[in-house]
């Protein structure tokens, strides 16, 4: 991996690890969706697949952790 792909990925993960503690372990939900983002992004290198839905996908799934974690949710 390039130095420049790890600075990109070392700094996601640092944003992701300072964010706040909405609704406890949010943190590890965020830090695995951009570990599961980058994931996708490399395995697109191989593979073309529609990375914006599958990203999407994440996004929706982190939205619904927190909505159901802070007694917003069902």
């Amino acid at each position: 991996m390039a130095y420049k792909d790890e600075r990109v990925i070392s700094i996601l993960m640092e944003q992701a690890a300072a964010a706040d503690e909405r609704v406890p372990g949010y943190r590890d939900e965020l830090k695995e969706a951009v570990a599961d983002i980058i994931a996708l992004e490399r395995q697109n290198k191989f593979a073309r697949t529609n990375v914006a839905v599958k990203v999407s996908d994440i996004v929706g799934r982190v939205g619904t952790f927190l909505n159901q974690r802070s007694g917003t949710g069902g």
